[in-house]
């Protein structure tokens, strides 16, 4: 079996990525204080971790995520009922970014995890979920590798559970995790289910091969169009 470290260049390239792809590993063995050598710096969200984590494994629990109940929501961290008496919530539903009966279907990890683990890829070993940041023409090609991919709404971060459940599923990023991230507005997020990554490669291939077959054809038809004009 292919380690999903050895996977990570090909979805690169197939992708045209211009970010690394990020590993998402959640722990259910009790932390220890020996897990982390040093306390990381508070951040506003768990989506916050995302970004750095393209160049360094970054090792969380709890009390990382606990600024955005949301995040610590979707991500297993805390319960339904405290989530939504979280100021911060209060703020969200007040201001009609999302209603408590959306909060009610927002996806959710049917786990609490003892840690988070984010890293790149290309040090991963088993993780659970791959993260990518995506540009148009990066999803035009992984939905015609997989077109029963999700279109997720916000929260952003509950692509990360849909993931973890076996789907593959794409944010077009919420205006709160943007405002946090400084996510590019040319571009979004996705979440894919590590161990079907192998599978997603082959389709991909298949589907980079055709768009090139397809381009090709329709280049040469433009140019000759061009021509008569």
């Amino acid at each position: 079996m292919t380690p999903a470290s050895a996977l990570a260049v090909p979805l690169i390239e197939l992708l045209g990525l211009a970010h690394p792809p990020v590993a998402i590993t959640f722990g259910t063995e009790p932390a220890t204080s020996s897990d982390r050598s040093r306390p990381l710096p508070a951040q506003p969200a768990g989506c916050c971790f995302w970004e750095p984590a393209q160049r360094q494994p970054l090792d969380t629990r709890a009390a990382d995520h606990a600024n955005c109940s949301a995040g610590s929501y979707t991500h297993g961290l805390i319960d339904m009922a405290t989530a939504a008496s979280g100021a911060d919530t209060a703020t969200l539903i007040s201001s009609g970014w999302i209603t408590p009966a959306d909060f009610d279907l927002v996806a959710h990890l049917p786990f609490r995890p003892t840690s988070i683990r984010y890293e790149p890829l290309t040090d991963a070993t088993s993780p659970d979920v791959v993260l990518v940041r995506l540009s148009p023409s990066s999803l035009m090609t992984l939905q015609g590798a997989c077109p029963d991919l999700r279109l997720a709404t916000r929260p952003q971060c509950q692509i990360i559970p849909l993931a973890y459940g076996g789907q593959i599923a794409v944010s077009p990023g919420c205006a709160v995790s943007r405002a946090r991230t400084g996510l590019p507005a040319q571009e979004m997020t996705c979440a894919l289910p590590a161990a079907s990554l192998p599978a997603v490669i082959d389709r991909l291939r298949q589907a980079v091969a055709a768009d090139q077959a397809a381009a090709g054809y329709a280049a040469t038809d433009r140019r000759r169009f061009a021509a008569l004009g």
